[in-house]
Order: structure tokens, then sequence, then C-alpha cells
């Protein structure tokens, strides 16, 4: 039987799920190893072959994909643990990273509080100091035309400079470099004859957007990450060939897409981030096959809460994400919020105000109750108030210590004059309000009602939360996938391959100008040869291929840009208005009705080409409904307290033992082996035919 495998790494778990070709789906985690992240990633694979009666070698030798997203990369560049990288760029513009976006450039990337914080905000420090910065002659105009030839004998001695600082990665980003590449080009060619062993970025390769600052930025940051992440990929793919996988390793992609390990070292800065939005994709798949347009996305795992929004079937986009302070950089990314309220949230005081999070105690030492650490999290919250079992967390695989865990909560209660289960029910009403409050700034402020969205959670400790933050945003119905802890890591076994091309081309658009009209149709054809031949060189056949096309449009003069669709094959005259009806929606979408402004000309600023080559997916396994009652998978009752409602007591049920057609009435708990759904009074649930537990939300208050 052919198998699917993904594997995600988080910050306290790694993740696995193996679907056969018959849909049916196992998962397993183990804890993750932030010295060693390959070591979670076997651990998971050798449990989940003990799970489905067989060993490692047989499985990989069966899997026709192993995809895979990794937290490598953000660790690194989080950590400032990446490539001692030299930067090569225009002579007079060594302080491009350092001037940045002048005094707003420190608060990029960094909550509105911390933003306003000037004393305790400073500047991030580059990521490149300046002594690893070269400038060297040659200069290209803003239209691509040569004005003064590059100087190879200054290039050859920055090199030689930089080799002898001990750089072990070298970014090249030279102005208008994504109009005529030819001086980086040939800066790469003289460092590869001089240095064949150094990984040399090339911004025109990365990068051919325009802006000088979040191009060099980008570049800089994928000679940064790129080192690690292409030694790690290579040594897990070679691990996992050895033992049996018959085809390459697949990574994820914080597009949504997969790469091939080849194409690691020009598309590092692609793989940051890249782990919430498996969850992404894996929601896109299950709501089309539940048949929602609309879905709010919400991931709550060990370290992290993150948000996501799927409207009319497709994500959302975040063309300039930030992945650190003052690190924005130009990889579209598939757009994922994110707040530190995970179940690992360590919980505090500041004398006077109990307050949880960003901090997290992660997998070592985790939680008090895990029997290591000493600080009160989320988990150990959810031990205390009663909604997490102390003997059925993880399967019963690991045992939770109770007392440990209210030994925590009282060193946090005690300074402000609570009580242990007071507190406790406090920390839990704060977390999840935390988390609606993102939920809200995700819709509501960006336009969007939550009430017209489902809400689809996910993630170890999602779904002890769920029910509750739905409540508070007026959502009536809450999807928990039967694959809710490793729903990332899914995602990851449905991504398919994305090749993806920008090229900034700065285009006015004029229907009385035919040369507008050639210059889009020849600039979008240069895009998809270049992405076709990238597909032919990597063994696929074109044929299989669906390309997708983007612009990044704007009105003339404007500083931000929209990026529409275009599907519109060639531009002429008859297909111009479409290109404008396009934007003009996504702009009175974004900014209200009536913004738009019907006499002012369009610029095209950025052309974007997806190559993405669809993967064999298996389709989930469905069973026909059965009756309504679940007492049979009832394991008995326990009292469970919320602020509020008191100490109330709910039924548990056993999640393995429901099946499809099944009703829950709230108060209960529903516990499974990787996660536990906490029903509050008043809600109902139902089991459909994939297994998903849908809450009905009452919006009562008797709750």
């Amino acid at each position: 039987m052919d198998h699917f495998i993904g594997a995600d790494t988080g910050g306290t778990f790694t993740d696995l799920v193996i679907i056969d070709s018959e849909g049916n789906l196992t998962f397993e985690k183990a804890m993750s190893n932030r010295q060693d992240p390959g070591k979670g990633v076997r651990n998971a694979l050798a449990s989940g072959a003990e799970l489905i009666d067989s060993d490692v070698s047989t499985l990989l030798a069966s899997t026709l994909r192993f995809a895979h997203g990794t937290t490598v990369g953000t660790n690194a560049l989080i950590e400032r643990k990446g490539a001692l990288v030299g930067l090569i760029c225009d002579a007079g513009f060594e302080d491009t990273l350092r001037i940045a976006r002048g005094p707003l450039g420190r608060n990029l990337g960094v909550p509105i509080t911390q933003a306003l914080d000037f004393i305790h905000n400073p500047n991030p420090p580059p990521l490149i100091p300046r002594e690893r910065i070269r400038g060297v002659l040659g200069r290209v105009a803003s239209d691509g035309v040569e004005v003064e030839p590059i100087d190879e004998d200054e290039v050859m001695r920055a090199l030689k400079e930089l080799a002898e600082l001990g750089v072990d990665s070298v970014a090249v980003c030279k102005l208008w470099s994504f109009l005529n590449p030819a001086h980086e080009r040939r800066i790469g060619e003289i460092a590869r004859e001089q240095f064949p062993d150094l990984p040399i970025s090339l911004s025109s390769e990365v990068s051919p957007v325009l802006g000088e600052f979040e191009r060099t930025l980008t570049t800089a940051v994928n000679a940064f990450v790129g080192p690690p992440i292409r030694a790690y990929i290579e040594r897990l793919n070679d691990g996992l060939a050895a033992g049996g996988l018959r085809h390459s390793l697949q990574v994820m992609k914080c597009s949504g897409g997969l790469t091939l390990p080849q194409n690691v070292e020009r598309e590092a800065a692609a793989i940051i981030n890249s782990g919430p939005v498996g969850g992404l994709v894996a929601a896109q798949y299950l709501s089309q096959v539940l048949g929602y347009d609309n879905v709010v996305t919400s991931d709550m795992g060990g370290t992290s809460f993150d948000v996501g929004l799927i409207r009319e079937g497709e994500f959302e986009y975040d063309a300039e994400p930030c992945l650190d302070q003052g690190l924005p950089v130009q990889t579209p990314a598939v757009k994922v919020v994110t707040v530190g309220a995970g179940g690992g949230s360590i919980a505090w005081t500041d004398g006077d105000r109990l307050l949880v999070g960003p901090h997290s105690a992660g997998a070592d030492p985790g939680p008090a109750c895990y029997g290591k650490g000493h600080e009160p999290t989320v988990t150990d919250v959810l031990v205390v108030l009663g909604i997490l079992s102390p003997d059925n967390f993880f399967g019963g695989r690991k045992l939770l210590d109770v007392e440990r865990a209210r030994e925590a909560i009282g060193r946090v209660a005690e300074p402000l004059g609570l009580g242990i289960r007071e507190t406790a029910e406090g920390i839990y009403e704060i977390v999840t309000a935390r988390m609606a409050d993102l939920i809200r700034k995700v819709t509501v402020e960006n336009g969007y009602d939550p009430r017209r969205f489902a809400l689809l959670a996910y993630g170890g400790a999602g779904p002890a939360h769920a029910a509750l933050y739905a409540k508070h945003l007026g959502i009536r119905d809450v999807i928990i996938p039967p694959s809710s802890s490793v729903f990332s890591a899914l995602g990851c076994a449905l991504s398919d391959v994305k090749y993806s091309y920008a090229r900034s081309e700065p285009l006015v658009l004029d229907a009385a100008d035919p040369d507008s009209f050639m210059r889009f149709n020849t600039t979008l054809e240069e895009l998809e040869e270049v992405a076709l031949a990238d597909v032919d060189a990597s063994g696929r056949n074109r044929d299989e291929v669906t390309l997708r096309r983007t612009l990044d449009v704007r009105y003339r003069a404007q500083m931000n840009e929209l990026t529409v669709p275009w599907t519109g094959g060639v531009l002429d005259g008859s297909s111009f208005d479409v290109v404008r009806s396009r934007f003009e929606t996504a702009y009175e979408g974004r900014y209200g009705q009536g913004t738009t402004r019907s006499e002012s000309p369009l610029e095209v600023i950025t052309f974007r080409v997806d190559a993405i080559v669809p993967t064999v997916k298996p389709e989930l396994k469905s069973e026909p409904l059965g009756p309504a009652d679940a007492s049979a998978a009832i394991s008995g009752t326990r009292m469970v307290s919320l602020r509020h409602i008191g100490e109330l007591e709910h039924t548990v049920y056993r999640g393995d033992e429901l099946a499809p057609g099944h009703e829950i009435k709230g108060p209960a708990v529903i516990e499974r082996r990787d996660t536990t759904v906490l029903l509050p009074i008043g809600n109902t649930a139902t089991v459909d035919t994939y297994g998903n537990v849908h809450i009905h939300v009452n919006s009562g208050d008797d709750q």
C-alpha cells in the first residue's frame, strides 16, 4: 500500500501524519529537539510506523511523498544563529541596511504597544554589520541601461577581504538589478570561481522586485538562513533516503507550496515561518470538502496562537511580511497573524496584574506539570481546572503532575492575594480573550464580519478554548478536525509543488498606448518561460503545470500596491478594463466603498507567476452517518471550573469512540489521544462523515 507523509516541526512538538492510498489517516507526535530538529522527525516516524504495524524502512519504501515544514530557518533568524554573511553592493550604498526605512523602520513587525515605547524599543541590530559590507563600482540606471561597467578587480578584492573576515555566505545586491542582472551575475561568477564552496545569494534571483532596502534585506536574510537550512535538509533527506525513501524530500514554503532540496539555497527566505501555513493549506482542502467558502483558522500549539483567513475559498497573502523586528522581506506569504498564547505560555505577575505570555516554556523544561519546569503555563491551568485529565495526556503516554501545576500557579496567586483556582480561572480567561482579540483584528479590523465565517480550530491546545473565543466573536459553527493537533503536518502532505517568480517592471497602463500592452505581455511571457524551464529541469512534465499570474497594481504615484489575479491571457484593448475592474474591486474591499479613482491611471509595479505542479493527494476517508446516541463513548464525569460558572460536572467522552452521526450536549469534555475538546454548557456538538466535530455555539449568556 502506498503512503503519503507530512511532518511539521514546532517549538514544542514535532507532528507527523501518515495517509495511505485508501484515505486512512494515522498521526503521531514527538517532542521537538532544538539542537537536532531531525531527531523529532525520526522519533515521530518510528512511532508512526509502529501505529500502522510497520517499521520505518518498510514505511519509507512505500512512501510516494514526504513533505516537511521546518522551523530551522525561523529559529536561526530569531536567535541570530545563521551564517556569517558578507554583503556586496554599489559603492556609496553600504549603509542601506542601517538606514532602512528611517525612524519608522524599527517599528516594522512589532506590536503597537512596543512600537510606542520609544525608550525600551531600540533599533534592532543589523543582520550584517558595517564591517562586513563592501561597495564596488559599476552602475545600472533606473531604465536598466549600464552607465558604468563593473570593476572586476575591486570585486575580487572585496571578496578576498570578506573571506579573510571569515564569512561563510555572501549576499549581492546592486541597484536596479531586477531590470538588468548582468553585474550581479558577473559578481556571482567571480565569487564561484574564487571561492567555489561559498554560498552566494543574488538579489536578481532571490528577490527581483522594486525596493532597494527590502530587496537588499531579503537577499541578506536568504544568505543568513540558507546555509543552516540547506545543511539540515540535506542531512534529513540523506537520512530518509538511506532509510528507504525513494523520492526526494519536499520542503514547505510560506507561500503555501512545496520546494525541492536543490532549490532550498535560492528560496531559503521563503521557508521561514512556513510551518503555520501548512495548517491553512489543510484548512483550505477541508473547507472545500465540507462546502465552506469563508473560514477563520486558529492554530494553538505549545508556543503561539496563529490566525489565518480563507475568503471565498482563497488564502489572503502578505506581499511583504515582517519576519522579525525591522525585517520586512519580499517573499509573498500566506497571511498568518501570531500572538504568544500557546499551551506553554507562561503566566506571571508584576505584583498588580495577572499576565500571560508571550514567553513560553517550550518543550524543555515545558509546563510545570510535565515534571521539569517550575513556571505556571496555560497547560498547567487546564489541568488544575479539570479540562485536561492528568492520566490521559498524550494518549496516556505522559502523566501530568497536578500538584506541581498547583504549586506553580500558587507562586503567581500569592502576590495577588488570590486563590489557586481563582488564579487559574483568570489565566484561562485572559488567554482565551487574547485569542478572540487576535481573530477580531484579522476579521473586523480588515472589514470582515466574523459571524459570516466558520471557525476551524486546531493545534493541540486550541480545542480546549475554541467554543469560548468563538462565542466572543459571534461565530456559530466551530469545526475540530480529527487530526487537530497535527493539522499543519497534514497540510504539508496535501500541498502542491510551487515554483514562484516575480519581476518588477514598472509600467503605466494606457489604453491608447500599444507599447504598454506589448511590455505587459512580454514580461509575463518571459516569466512563464523561466518557470516552465525550471519545471523541465526538475524532470517534471510541463503539461501537468498550472500557471497562476498575479499583478501588483496601484494608482500612479501611490506608494503601496494591491495584488490582483490576472487570468485574461494576452492584454489588449478589449481586456484592458479587466485589470482596472479587478484592481478597483480589491481596492474598495480594502479601503471602503467609494474610495476608487476611475480617472487615475493604473501602474503595474511587479509581475508574478507561480508554476504549480499538482501532487497526488489521497482522498480523505468518509463513513456514513449513524445513530445520534453517543452514550457508549462516555468514560465518566469530572468537575471543570470556569470563571462566572464555577465548578460544574462535565460528561467525559472517549473521542476515539465517537462515530459519524453522534450528537453530544454540553457541558462535556471530549478526550482524544492528541487533544481535548471543551464543550461548554448550552452548546451541542455533532460528528460528521469525516470524523470532524462540529460545535454549534450558543450565543446566549448561559456559558
